[in-house]
């Protein structure tokens, strides 16, 4: 059976990948950005590549500046990972992902997890549009 708890890891862990992968999502919107509002090959050249992204936004806006949008990442990656993981070992408990000899079956596991992942997405969804860098 499923418990608050198994909610709660899954959304913790997902916090703590979110705590170090954040700065690369930073870095990797603004590459995406630059320019944007310019004529195709009309615009500077900010950021060449990640690591000059990361020296660039540090020595211009700061090194807090590589963890901009922290917050709303942590949140969403809490909700969508806690609803996801937690949905799925609901699931597996009740038996849904096992044949009838009680192994693990492929064909029965993926529609569970892509039910749990879309409900995972849905639920954080409007946490992801709080997102920015």
């Amino acid at each position: 059976m499923a418990k608050p708890v198994d909610f709660l890891i899954g959304g913790t862990a997902a916090c703590g990948a979110g705590l170090f992968t954040n700065p690369l999502e930073v870095a990797k919107t603004r590459m995406q950005l630059q320019g944007e509002l310019a004529a195709r090959g009309h615009y500077v050249v900010h950021y060449r590549n990640v690591v000059h992204a990361f020296y660039t936004i540090g020595r211009v806006d700061g090194l807090l500046a590589l963890q901009k949008g922290l917050v709303p990442a942590l949140w969403y990656q809490f909700v969508m990972n806690s609803v996801r993981l937690g949905l799925y070992q609901r699931f597996n408990d009740l038996g849904m992902t096992r044949d009838d000899r009680g192994r693990l079956s492929i064909w029965r596991s993926i529609p569970v997890a892509c039910i749990c992942g879309c409900l995972g997405s849905a639920t954080a969804s409007p946490f992801f549009h709080g997102m920015s860098s």
